[in-house]
């Protein structure tokens, strides 16, 4: 199948080679052809540059790969990528990690959808059994969090559109134009949280978001994201990453700040000070989310790089 949109699909990676290479494989399998294909690489030390070159990839007319000088988070990656798919003049910019992949008619089924929104993706499912969300979603009318397609087929009304609500940057198509408006991703953010915030921006500037159900994109699930907290009413993502659980308590904060008043980045506050007090205790992160909260409060994003690389464990 043909069509007369230019689509760039971005590819954010950083040491994971043999995973950017399934991303791409299927990339290249799409029903419907992408007119160019943006890799950001941030600082990979894994060999792939030297991977890619070997199997072809780099010889590919339609392929850029960009490797940044030092690593910038997956959110300096989206940043640097949605600018140069956005200046190449392109009609769609197809945003994933290098640990997603979309099945062969991905790209082709979504794009049935372009007249009605702006920013909008598939369901994103567990790579292993497909039936199980990689990221837990909230329902916005009921509130009820969704975990599994069984879930979503029960409580969601509309069985094949989730309006209003979207799992950025994995899969989702972001129409070009509204890139011009509302401009790019937020490096500064480093990790968690920038596709948030892309996304409430762009809900205030009026775009159409929507998550397409019977469509599907693949992605590992992480076993704490989205931990339930009071009694499966609401949910936290833990990790043992510091450098995501201060970039989480950090960027989460802003947002709040910033979209919703201060009185919901006080709740957020007493959210994280009662999960690790109460549902799973860890003086440490107590401690060191209280680190994050602070530097979310009071906007500084200098602190973050020296947590890089490091782990509660």
């Amino acid at each position: 199948m043909k069509s007369n949109n230019k689509i760039c699909a971005v590819v954010v990676t950083f040491n994971r080679k043999e995973l950017l290479l399934r991303t791409l494989s299927y990339l290249y399998k799409q029903t419907l052809p992408l007119h160019s294909i943006v890799v950001i690489d941030n600082a990979s030390n894994d060999g792939t540059n030297e991977l890619l070159q070997h199997l072809g990839y780099l010889d590919k007319s339609n392929l850029f790969y960009h490797k940044l000088v030092n690593n910038t988070g997956g959110a300096g990656g989206f940043y640097e990528g949605t600018k140069i798919a956005h200046e190449s003049d392109v009609d769609w910019i197809w945003l994933m990690d290098d640990d997603g992949y979309p099945p062969q008619t991905c790209l082709e089924t979504l794009l049935e959808y372009q007249d009605r929104y702006d920013f909008y993706g598939p369901l994103v499912l567990s790579d292993q059994d497909k039936t199980t969300l990689s990221f837990p979603i909230t329902l916005p009318t009921s509130k009820r969090i969704v975990r599994n397609k069984t879930q979503l087929d029960i409580f969601s009304s509309n069985n094949k559109v989730l309006s209003n609500v979207l799992i950025p940057f994995n899969g989702v198509l972001l129409r070009s134009s509204l890139v011009s408006h509302i401009g790019y991703p937020l490096a500064k953010f480093f990790i968690w949280g920038d596709d948030i915030e892309y996304t409430k921006r762009a809900r205030k500037s009026g775009a159409r978001i929507a998550t397409i159900t019977d469509i599907e994109f693949y992605h590992p699930t992480a076993p704490s994201l989205g931990t339930p907290m009071f009694f499966g009413k609401m949910q936290f993502n833990d990790t043992n990453s510091k450098i995501k659980l201060y970039c989480l308590c950090r960027n989460n904060t802003v947002n709040l700040k910033k979209y919703h008043g201060n009185l919901y980045a006080l709740l957020f506050s007493i959210k994280t000070i009662w999960f690790y007090s109460f549902t799973q205790p860890s003086l440490k992160k107590l401690k060191f989310s209280l680190y994050g909260l602070s530097a979310g409060w009071f906007n500084d994003f200098s602190k973050h790089r020296q947590f890089i690389g490091k782990t509660f464990e």
